[in-house]
C-alpha cells in the first residue's frame, strides 16, 4: 500500500508539473526570439495577462477558438508596441517592459470591473467551454525544437541570430534589423499571450485579476539560465514547473508557512541566475542602428 501511495504521489508531481511548466516554456520561447534579436523582453508578464484576458474576453463571444485568436493578437500588438517603443522612439527596453506590465496590469482590472463585475446583470469571467489542455502541451513540446531547428539552420534563423550580435555589422552586410527584430519581438507576444491563454482557457477556465502571478518573469529567468537557447530555456522552465508544482502540493501538508513554501521557485530563479552567469546576446538591449 505503502508502494502504491508513493506512485500516486509521484504521478501527482509528474502531472501537476507538467500543467505548471507549459506556461513557461510557451512564453519562454518567446523571450528566446525577442533577445536572440537583440530586444530586451520584460514585458512577458503583461503579454501573458493581457492574452489570458482576451482569450475570456473574445471566448465568451466567438467561442474557444475566437477566444484563442483574440489573445493571439492582443499579444502580437503588444509585441508590435514593444517594438515601436524600443526600435522606433529609442525609449530603453526595461523602462517599455515595465510600462506594458503596469499597462497590461490596471488594464485588465479595469476591463474586468466594466465588462463583467459591472456588466448588467454580472456575468462571470469563465468559459463555458475551454480549450484541452493537450494542444499546448504538445504546443509546449515540440515549439523549443522548431524553434531550435529554426534559429540554427535557416537562413531567418542565421539572420536574426547576427541582428542580436551585432545590428550595425548586419545593417552594413544588407539586411534589414528593424524587420529582423520586429520578427523575434511580435513572435514573443504571441508566444506569451498563448501561454496567458492556457492558464485562463485551458488551465482554469475563468480569469481573475493578476493571475499570471509572476510566471512572465520565472519565463524571462528561464530564457537567462537556458543561456537564450530554446532547448535550455525549455529545460529550466520545466525545472521551475516542477518547483512550482512542489510548493503547491506541499502546501498544507509539511509544517512550514505558506508564504515559505510559496517563495521556493522563486527563490530558486534567483539562486540559478546567480549561479549560472550566462553571457547575452552582444547587441542585446542597445541602441537600434540609426
Amino acid at each position: 500500500m505503502a508502494d502504491t501511495g508513493a506512485s500516486i504521489e509521484l504521478t501527482t508531481l509528474i502531472a501537476a508539473s507538467a500543467r505548471q511548466a507549459v506556461p513557461l516554456v510557451l512564453a519562454a520561447q518567446g523571450g528566446v526570439l525577442s533577445e536572440r534579436s537583440g530586444v530586451i523582453n520584460i514585458a512577458l508578464e503583461g503579454m501573458m495577462l493581457a492574452g489570458a484576458f482576451a482569450g475570456v474576453w473574445f471566448g465568451q463571444a466567438l467561442g474557444p477558438l475566437g477566444g484563442l485568436a483574440g489573445a493571439l493578437a492582443v499579444g502580437a500588438a503588444l509585441g508590435g508596441a514593444h517594438l515601436l517603443l524600443t526600435q522606433r522612439l529609442r525609449m530603453d527596453h526595461i523602462v517599455s517592459g515595465v510600462a506594458l506590465n503596469l499597462l497590461a496590469l490596471n488594464l485588465t482590472t479595469f476591463l474586468l470591473r466594466a465588462f463583467f463585475n459591472q456588466a448588467s446583470p454580472p456575468r462571470p469571467a469563465r468559459l463555458e467551454h475551454g480549450l484541452p489542455v493537450g494542444w499546448f502541451v504538445v504546443a509546449a513540446m515540440a515549439l523549443p525544437v522548431l524553434i531550435h531547428l529554426g534559429l540554427m539552420r535557416t537562413t531567418l534563423g542565421l539572420r536574426l541570430r547576427a541582428v542580436g550580435e551585432s545590428a550595425e555589422r548586419a545593417r552594413m552586410a544588407g539586411l534589414f534589423p528593424l524587420r529582423l527584430r520586429a520578427v523575434g519581438v511580435v513572435s514573443s507576444g504571441l508566444l506569451a499571450a498563448a501561454a496567458g491563454a492556457y492558464l485562463s482557457m485551458a488551465q482554469v477556465g475563468r480569469f481573475s485579476d493578476d493571475m499570471v502571478s509572476g510566471r512572465g518573469f520565472i519565463a524571462l529567468a528561464a530564457v537567462v539560465c537556458g543561456r537564450w537557447t530554446p532547448l535550455g530555456a525549455a529545460a529550466a522552465a520545466a525545472l521551475f514547473g516542477l518547483l512550482d508544482a512542489l510548493q503547491l502540493l506541499l502546501q498544507g501538508s509539511v509544517r512550514l508557512p505558506t508564504e515559505f513554501v510559496r517563495m521556493l521557485p522563486y527563490a530558486a530563479t534567483i539562486l540559478a541566475a546567480l549561479l549560472l552567469r550566462p553571457r547575452p546576446p552582444a547587441d542585446l538591449g542597445r541602441e537600434p542602428p540609426a
